[in-house]
């Protein structure tokens, strides 16, 4: 008996630590999704501004401001990504776990960006609902590539996005080392 406490008693107060280090864990990642999900969402509220709003302000598409916007808000999300993975790495204990998930964030952000999940985010949050199913989404550069997309092929491409990131997540949760 150590401090008047039984090997058992011992046993058990080390599993209930074990689950609060667990909980501390669990917080800690549910934190990193609510990061992740709010940056997409005030990602996709400027992207409604910028294609909503200023159009009631006045402002006349071109290529010469649009092309520069279309290189510059995918490079946020990167920038994002890699800053999230490598803040968690900072704050991490640095093992070679630590740097599997700093990857998984990262890729997480960068797998649900090309899935256009923030295009999804675009129409329902802000702009009322997708439209319909046979106007081609002719910004997409998946139409470019593939000859046409609709909200189905977005609709698709984002639930491939959140399949993908599942499977790297259960991969990233699964590995010990």
């Amino acid at each position: 008996m150590v401090w008047g406490l039984t090997p058992e008693a011992w046993e058990r107060i080390a599993e209930l630590l074990g689950k609060v280090a667990n909980m501390k864990d669990g917080l800690k990642y549910a934190a990193i999704a609510v990061l992740i999900l709010s940056f997409f969402c005030i990602m996709s509220r400027i992207d409604f501004i910028v294609h909503g709003t200023l159009y009631d302000y006045g402002l006349h598409f071109s290529y010469d401001w649009a092309l520069e916007y279309w290189v510059l808000y995918p490079a946020a999300f990167v920038i994002f990504a890699l800053a999230a993975g490598f803040m968690f790495w900072l704050g991490s204990g640095k093992t070679p776990r630590d740097l599997k998930f700093s990857a998984a964030i990262a890729a997480t952000v960068i797998i649900l960006m090309i899935g256009g999940l923030q295009d999804l985010m675009f129409f329902v949050l802000w702009a009322g609902g997708l439209p319909p199913a046979e106007v081609v989404w002719w910004w997409n550069p998946w139409r470019h590539i593939l000859g046409s997309w609709s909200s189905g092929s977005q609709i698709a491409s984002s639930l491939l996005a959140l399949i993908a990131t599942a499977l790297l997540w259960k991969q990233t949760l699964r590995e010990r080392t």
